[in-house]
């Protein structure tokens, strides 16, 4: 017969480690210094959550990858890529959207953002291509991208509410734009000095 003793230490152990194993381990803690510098520097340009950048980034296994392999240019394409892909997205959510729309002035509002996000997502594939040719104006076309975004929010300003899984896919693309001009603006430092 097993003593109470052991029962209650078998017990313990197990919510020990129970809430071990459930504590939120900080994605600062796993992430490469590679990410962790991109999220620092996006955070000091423009004000970005650093905690959400870091989780953001990590969470992809493309930019996992070339950010642990330290190769920034990689980097840069993968999360140009991500961003693409994220904005694609984001137009999609809007247009399936516009349908239940009653109201032609929202109507109108989200098939701005729509074509606006279209746009953004070109944007980002064209910034991607700069970077695999190591041409000076991807930062350039990357910022660009914050034109096209700002053309949505000010269509969407006369009061237009979107669901959270829209509006949260646009924060996700407003972030990745930060994101992808603090790496392309890393780049054309590196370039302009070879």
């Amino acid at each position: 017969m097993e003593s109470p003793l052991s029962h209650h230490l078998l017990l313990l152990a197990c919510f020990l480690l129970l809430f071990l194993s459930s504590s939120p381990t900080p994605a600062d803690a796993r992430a490469s210094p590679l990410v962790r510098s991109i999220c620092k520097a996006t955070r000091a340009s423009f004000s970005q959550n650093y905690t959400l950048c870091v989780k953001t980034l990590w969470s992809d296994a493309r930019i996992r990858s070339s950010a642990t392999s330290n190769d920034l240019k990689e980097l840069a394409i993968n999360i140009l890529e991500v961003a693409a892909e994220t904005a694609q997205d984001a137009q999609e959510l809007l247009n399936s959207y516009q349908p239940m729309i009653k109201s032609s002035k929202e109507t109108k509002a989200i098939k701005q953002c729509a074509q606006s996000y279209g746009s953004v997502a070109s944007c980002f594939r064209g910034t991607q291509d700069e970077v695999k040719e190591e041409d000076t104006m991807a930062n350039y076309t990357v910022a660009r991208v914050s034109d096209d975004i700002s053309v949505c929010e000010i269509a969407l300003s006369s009061g237009v509410k979107l669901p959270t899984t829209i509006s949260s896919r646009l924060q996700l693309v407003k972030l990745y734009n930060n994101i992808g001009y603090t790496i392309t603006i890393q780049l054309l430092s590196i370039w302009l000095h070879h």
